[in-house]
């Protein structure tokens, strides 16, 4: 029976680990952890974002996006969702399309995922770190800290291991320099996911404020990056999805002096222009209309940036001063420092690049028997159950051929 190795117990390497047993191998599952799954426990706010429905290549940031297709076409959404269902994992999506287990506990799906495991017989190690990987003419030795301790022995190995996000978790990016020594290239890691630091001088008087808002990243006049999402405006610099889904850019070109446009009134500008022109708002004081549409320190800081007294009406304002106001709501800037880190980063881009790995199974083009799943792969997707998705598909797809005495057929699954 074949011996299948699995460094890394988290999403990919859980989902690789019930793949590869049931095609039949003895599977061994390490993870340098008290238990399984703990980068897991905290997804989606302690909710569990497995997924999102509108998955797809072009909301990733890899090199290779071909590539990253052809994964992703191999097992779909849909059969992911179906693959949860088997396992006793039933999901629900928002109206957004942000999938979420039925439990709304991530905590619980981890507990479905060890009792999965224990069924399928596959002998999970834990607090047992993989320091080196030794390819050996009958497959692979998995070398432990302690020399004295005997190497593992497996046939197939499946890298599932990491990047460098959250280490607190165990995940420090360890392995990468012997994957490098096993002939692949390692792009450079920088944190993705990440909440930034900024120049909190411009708007300090927004901490605690939650929004929507078009965020854009310059460095000079180029712009690197846009998305829209909610930030959190705190002591430090500014949370939430909207500038998380940039972080990967700031570490990118961490090297350049980088500035956050940020546009508040992106989806209010007809309602805001309504409030405007109709008679009985004349009026009202600028900051109460202002604050049909935005939270009122938002409103306040504004007409105080524009020199405004904050009892102004409306008809009162000035032409030019009330454009210059909305210019100013739209084109917001503040200076990027950068973001907070690997401990505070969800995820990390860069690792293995994928013109390096058969996509269709995962299987490395450069070390015959060797797979990788997951963060370790240079794929990183925005918040909302991205990451996560790709975790389960990479995994899914390198257990399935790790486990297989053949190769799968190269045809999409489910």
């Amino acid at each position: 029976m074949k011996r299948v190795g699995i460094i890394g117990a988290g999403a990919a390497g859980i989902a690789a680990a019930l793949e590869a047993a049931r095609r039949g191998a003895t599977v061994l599952l390490f993870d340098s952890n008290p238990r399984i799954g703990r980068k897991l426990m905290t997804t989606g706010s302690g909710r569990c974002n497995l997924s999102n429905g509108a998955v797809s290549a072009d909301r990733y940031v890899t090199t290779h996006p071909q590539r990253l297709a052809q994964a992703l076409e191999r097992f779909s959404q849909a059969r992911l969702i179906q693959w949860l269902d088997e396992l006793g994992v039933p999901t629900y999506a928002t109206e957004d399309g942000w999938g979420y287990p039925i439990s709304n506990a991530a905590a619980n799906v981890v507990d479905i995922f060890e009792a999965r495991l224990k069924q399928a017989g596959v002998a999970v190690h834990l607090r047992t770190l993989i320091q080196d990987i030794q390819p050996v003419r009958s497959g692979f030795r998995l070398i432990q800290p302690d020399r004295s301790q005997p190497p593992f022995a497996v046939e197939t190995l499946i890298v599932a291991s990491g990047g460098k996000a959250y280490p607190q978790f165990g995940s420090r990016g360890e392995l990468l320099g012997v994957i490098e020594r096993l002939g692949h290239t390692i792009l450079p890691v920088y944190p993705a996911l990440a909440p930034l630091l900024t120049d909190r001088r411009p708007l300090h008087k927004l901490q605690g404020v939650r929004l929507d808002a078009r965020l854009q990243l310059y460095g000079g006049d180029d712009c690197l990056d846009e998305t829209i999402g909610n930030i959190i405006f705190t002591a430090w610099g500014i949370n939430g999805p909207g500038v998380m889904d940039l972080s990967h850019a700031v570490g990118a070109h961490q090297h350049q002096p980088l500035r956050l446009v940020i546009d508040f009134v992106h989806r209010h500008e007809k309602t805001l222009q309504k409030l405007f022109n109709q008679p009985e708002n004349q009026d009202l004081p600028l900051r109460i209309l202002l604050e049909a549409v935005l939270p009122a320190k938002v409103a306040a800081l504004f007409v105080e940036r524009a020199g405004l007294p904050p009892s102004i009406t409306l008809k009162e304002l000035a032409e030019k001063p009330k454009q210059d106001l909305l210019h100013d709501l739209r084109n917001a800037e503040v200076a990027v420092k950068g973001s907070r880190g690997f401990e505070f980063s969800q995820a990390s881009t860069g690792g293995v690049p994928l013109d390096e790995i058969d996509p269709t199974t995962m299987q490395s083009e450069r070390q015959a028997g060797l797979f990788f799943a997951g963060e370790v792969v240079d794929v990183v997707g925005p918040c909302g159950g991205f990451n996560l998705h790709w975790a389960f598909t990479s995994g899914w797809l390198a257990g399935h051929a790790a486990g297989n005495v053949g190769a799968i057929p190269n045809t999409q699954i489910g």
